[in-house]
């Protein structure tokens, strides 16, 4: 029989076999099993021996392979050996630096935090000098503004840059900074501000010659330079003046062409060519100088369109241009109204400088000196009338009171009262007929006057009358005002 560990030797190896057998020879693993057999083992040294031996040359070449790991992994070991003590040495070395770092950390602490004051400081000072840039950038004229103001070429940029010069010197004030720093800007703003003003307005002055001629043209660089001239007064009122006095003379050079030359071609004719017709002539005088001044107005209105400027400044140049024709006009109308003799020749001058100083009144200032030279010839005119009106009614009593021994039968009246109640009757009707109703009263009361005096006057002559029955003295004084 057989002994139970052969039994079970043979149950070992037939399982053995048994799984060999089953195991399918497709498979991955088996396939690289017999590939490194085949690798092993070549044809050449197959025998029947080796085949036997097969499991002992297997193990004998693990073992080789083995061997060669280990001492493979020996020399790895004296690698790593050798790595860790220079490992450890760094280690020394790095610890006796740590200790030097520790001391030298120690040591330099006050310099460190000195160091981190100093880095906020910079910080701070990067900042503020960023916003310091920023505020120059913003506050400051740049290198292209400021030769636009050296140039001094008035144009389209140079107005801008004037703006922007404006703009940027309000906005300073507002600033909320260091005064010192806002003093440094508005003074450089200031410098370049009054620079540029000074060559604008050289520049306009240069422009201006050009309203001294007839019919002038201006451009429209000109009022853009006046509209920026009137935030600063004195310069404003340098070129207004100089404006004024340019139409001053242009005014009075057409006046006295238009009263010796006329027109064009001599139409129309000279207005002194009617000088024989006072009334034609002081009214064609009057008109041209109101045609002048609405033409001067509606230039001086286009010159200074907006309503702030032409309501403060345009009524006293108008008044100051118009000076130019006020002593050729006053010197004209004091001859003219000399010369007359008829009371009611003398109340059309007069009515007409009324009515013409109206009008003027309502374009210049009323105070102004045209108006007020024209206000005086109308007194002057008003007082000729009231000149001639008491020669005839001083005519009318000194020829009652010669008649008064001599009154002639049929009690006639004299020629001059006759004269005087004419002049008195053409006085009031073309009053009647005239659209000033302003000097209604003092008409009516230098007439009131005229003839109060002359009748209270005649009535005391004709009581003088002695060798007069009474009824006679009523039939005189009945044909006196009859």
């Amino acid at each position: 029989m057989q002994s139970v560990a052969d039994r079970r030797a043979a149950g070992s190896l037939g399982r053995r076999v048994q799984q060999i057998v089953q195991q399918p020879l497709d498979g991955t693993e088996m396939r690289q099993a017999l590939e490194t057999l085949a690798a092993t083992y070549s044809t050449q040294t197959v025998d029947s021996r080796r085949h036997r031996d097969v499991r002992s040359e297997m193990q004998e070449h693990t073992q080789r392979l083995d061997a060669d790991f280990v001492r493979a992994l020996g020399e790895v070991n004296a690698v790593f050996t050798d790595l860790e003590a220079s490992v450890q040495h760094l280690d020394a070395q790095c610890s006796g630096l740590r200790v030097q770092v520790n001391s030298a950390l120690r040591a330099t602490e006050s310099v460190s935090a000195q160091a981190s004051l100093l880095v906020d400081e910079q910080r701070e000072l990067a900042m503020r000098s960023t916003v310091a840039r920023g505020v120059l950038e913003a506050f400051t004229l740049t290198d292209a503004d400021t030769k636009v103001l050296d140039a001094g070429v008035i144009d389209d940029a140079y107005f801008d840059v004037l703006d922007r010069v404006d703009r940027t010197r309000r906005e300073c004030q507002r600033l909320n900074i260091e005064q010192t720093a806002v003093s440094d800007l508005l003074a450089q703003l200031a410098q370049h501000e009054e620079s540029a003003y000074a060559a604008l307005l050289r520049w306009v002055l240069a422009e201006i010659r050009v309203l001294s001629r007839d019919a002038p043209e201006f451009s429209t660089r000109l009022k853009q330079a006046l509209a920026r001239l009137e935030s600063h007064p004195v310069l404003f009122a340098t070129a207004t003046a100089e404006i004024a006095s340019a139409r001053c003379d242009a005014l009075h050079r057409a006046f006295l062409a238009a009263l010796v030359r006329g027109g064009p071609n001599g139409t129309p004719r000279p207005i002194e060519a009617h000088a024989g017709d006072p009334q034609r002539f002081v009214g064609d005088m009057l008109a041209w100088v109101h045609q002048a001044c609405a033409s001067e107005r509606e230039l001086l209105d286009t010159m200074f369109s907006r309503s702030a400027m032409q309501s403060a400044h345009v009524p006293h140049m108008l008044a100051a241009a118009l000076a130019g024709v006020a002593r050729p006009l006053e010197i004209r109308m004091q001859q003219t109204v000399a010369e007359l003799a008829a009371p009611a020749a003398v109340y059309r001058i007069d009515s007409l400088l009324g009515f013409y100083k109206t009008l003027f009144a309502r374009v210049c200032s009323a105070d102004s000196s045209f108006v007020q030279i024209v206000d005086s010839l109308a007194a002057q005119a008003r007082d000729k009338l009231a000149a001639s009106l008491d020669a005839l009614a001083d005519a009318v009593i000194s020829d009652l009171d010669v008649q008064s021994g001599v009154v002639s039968p049929a009690l006639d009246v004299p020629a001059s009262l006759h004269a005087l109640l004419a002049a008195v009757a053409d006085i009031l009707r073309l009053h009647e007929d005239s659209v000033q109703s302003h000097e209604a009263s003092s008409v009516a009361a230098l007439v009131t006057s005229v003839i109060g005096r002359v009748q209270s006057q005649v009535y005391e002559l004709v009581q003088q009358l002695g060798h007069l029955r009474p009824y006679e003295q009523s039939m005189l004084e009945l044909n006196i005002w009859s």
